[in-house]
């Protein structure tokens, strides 16, 4: 793994613990919307592994894994852009 894919994973996982301790107090639309930041982050570094990936069984292993993180933002978007306030 490189350099630039540990720190993009670095910062994910900073993120995901900073916005879990501050998750208290927010509705359900910021929860969602928090996953679909989170997702975002994900799908980054994702793509960034794919750029770098050498063997190609890893390439289709995250592939795949970033085919699930794609359709689980989709859903993620679809649950914002319907949300009834």
């Amino acid at each position: 793994m490189n350099t630039n894919m540990m720190n993009a994973m670095s910062n994910m996982n900073s993120n995901m613990s900073s916005n879990m301790n501050s998750s208290q107090g927010m509705n359900a639309k910021q929860h969602v919307q928090n996953v679909q930041s989170q997702l975002q982050s994900a799908q980054n570094c994702l793509n960034q592994a794919m750029s770098s990936v050498e063997k190609q069984q890893n390439r289709q292993n995250i592939q795949n894994t970033l085919n699930q993180v794609n359709s689980a933002l989709d859903s993620t978007n679809q649950t914002l852009s319907s949300y009834v306030e």
